[in-house]
């Protein structure tokens, strides 16, 4: 197992807002509690529905947002604790991919502009080699012959090589992690197994790690080591089988959800009871997230919110009060 280098403990992230009245102040939890180790050299993938707190969970280790509660470490380090020099050589050794490569690229500098500025700012290599470092950079994410590609402007590149310009301005700094926050969204089905061909090539040439935050499970099983399943804040499944053998109830609907390769194949991967358990109408305040949606809820979880406990050695860790009765029954492809 690959040493842990980053990692979040009891992490919130809160966001105050008025009210629809105007007046009272509603506390919004983005993030509620997370605890998640990311280890050198993997590929971790978060996944969940829009509104479950992944991208804010990205913003807190890109140091963009500061967490209410918690902590997040840097190889034992506390990112808050951290000096200005300190702070420096955590956003080197910690890279972002964005979304939409065509608005992370400045429209009115060149390729070569783009990734020279990152160069000069850090120094990388003498001011005589920029031009042959960065075709070095444009021909190692699949830009070749890169000559073809240094004069461009961003608008003159299709959203597959603006992807590969933002893949390659993070990886010429040799980060240990990129966070790649839905790096596939905005691109085609085809472009999309390009570039995740390219993030396995990386990783495996320069032993980069990878947190994809992602809402697309099927391409994430193709790639990632590890996921967690987000939901409502929380991180309720994580693990390496999750694709196989998922426990929780969330985990399945959303497996249940994908689209198959072969459209005259069944989409249920197991059954569900028509109608949510009883026990969902008796909420309150502290019980378990997924409650109201939940075919298997029973009277604890409306008074327990469940935690994350590992289901045998080394194993997926599952915050679900039947995770044991759940993981025992069938789980039908």
């Amino acid at each position: 197992m690959n040493p842990q280098i980053l990692s979040l403990e009891g992490v919130s992230q809160i966001y105050t807002s008025r009210g629809a009245n105007g007046w009272r102040r509603v506390d919004v939890r983005a993030v509620d509690g997370v605890d998640l180790d990311i280890r050198e050299g993997e590929t971790l993938a978060i996944v969940g529905e829009s509104g479950s707190g992944k991208s804010t969970l990205a913003k807190m280790l890109l140091m963009l947002n500061h967490p209410t509660m918690g902590q997040v470490t840097y190889r034992g380090s506390t990112l808050k604790t951290l000096g200005q020099e300190e702070r420096s050589r955590y956003r080197r050794q910690v890279q972002a991919v964005f979304q939409d490569p065509a608005s992370s690229l400045n429209p009115r500098m060149t390729v070569e502009e783009t990734l020279g500025h990152v160069a000069n700012r850090h120094n990388i290599v003498a001011k005589a080699e920029v031009r042959s470092f960065l075709a070095a950079q444009l021909a190692a994410v699949g830009l070749d012959p890169p000559e073809h590609y240094l004069g461009r402007y961003p608008h003159q590149l299709s959203g597959g090589q603006q992807q590969r310009i933002a893949i390659a301005r993070a990886i010429m700094l040799k980060p240990k992690i990129i966070i790649a926050d839905e790096p596939l969204s905005s691109l085609d089905v085809s472009v999309q197994s390009q570039i995740l061909q390219l993030l396995s090539d990386l990783r495996r040439t320069t032993n980069v790690g990878f947190v994809i935050i992602s809402h697309d499970l099927g391409a994430m099983q193709s790639i990632a080591d590890r996921t967690a399943v987000m939901y409502k804040g929380r991180v309720v499944e994580i693990g390496e089988a999750i694709y196989r053998s998922p426990i929780h109830p969330y985990t399945r609907l959303l497996l249940d959800a994908r689209l198959l390769p072969n459209p005259r194949g069944t989409r249920i991967r197991s059954p569900a009871p028509r109608s949510v358990a009883p026990a969902a109408s008796l909420a309150t305040e502290g019980g378990c997230r997924f409650l109201q949606r939940c075919p298997h809820a029973i009277e604890v979880c409306a008074a327990v919110d469940p935690q994350l406990r590992p289901m045998g050695v080394g194993a997926t860790h599952v915050a679900c009060h039947r995770a044991e009765e759940l993981s025992a029954a069938p789980t039908p492809m």
